[in-house]
């Protein structure tokens, strides 16, 4: 199996390398826009939305991979598929999914803003077969400050709260899947989705 692990020069991609090398004997690639074809492609977590995209433009075969290639979008990795980002509302980004991502840590009444970190639940309210060996309701390690609000989207499959608001914590659409949370540094669990995800 041949894996594209993208680093966007921001990210630190150690844990999530670490945890693929962990789980499945596989090829994996750093930044390799060469090869045609891969059998998976992770967008890792941890950056800031307008240097992720600026360091996916004109890059080969990136389109072509997106519709044709299993997708696993991490943290920042979720974000670059929706059309933009309250964290810089200027940059453009891949606009697959046709709504933006929102800050979900400010504080109305204090202007302040705290990000989400640490372990919370997470909800799934949809079947897939990502899901095998997970309970309904498990526990993942968050850290972020933007996501993209639940509103009964068709592409919801689980859900988390934070900051009394509700926001997509995974989202499927045909081959992407797309958490809010680091399964890489989320334990059994978090073991389990990326086992699963390589798995289909």
């Amino acid at each position: 199996m041949k894996i594209l692990l993208i680093n966007y020069g921001t990210s630190n991609i150690n844990s999530i390398y670490n945890s693929l090398k962990r789980i499945k004997k596989i090829q994996i690639f750093i930044n390799n826009f060469k090869i045609k074809k891969y059998d998976k492609i992770i967008f890792p977590g941890q950056g800031h939305i307008k240097n992720s995209i600026d360091f996916l433009l004109n890059k080969e075969n990136i389109l072509e991979y997106i519709k044709n290639t299993h997708i696993l979008g991490i943290c920042i990795g979720y974000h670059i598929f929706f059309n933009k980002s309250e964290e810089h509302l200027k940059t453009q980004c891949l606009g697959i999914f046709k709504e933006n991502i929102s800050l979900l840590s400010n504080n109305c009444c204090y202007n302040t803003y705290t990000p989400n970190i640490g372990w919370s639940p997470v909800q799934i309210i949809k079947n897939h077969k990502i899901f095998n060996n997970l309970p309904n309701m498990f526990s993942q390690y968050f850290m972020h400050s933007y996501s993209s609000i639940y509103n009964k989207q068709l592409y919801s499959y689980a859900i988390s709260k934070f900051n009394n608001k509700t926001f997509n914590s995974i989202i499927i659409k045909e081959n992407k899947f797309l958490f809010q949370f680091h399964p890489e540094k989320g334990g059994y669990y978090g073991y389990h989705i990326i086992n699963n995800f390589l798995k289909l």
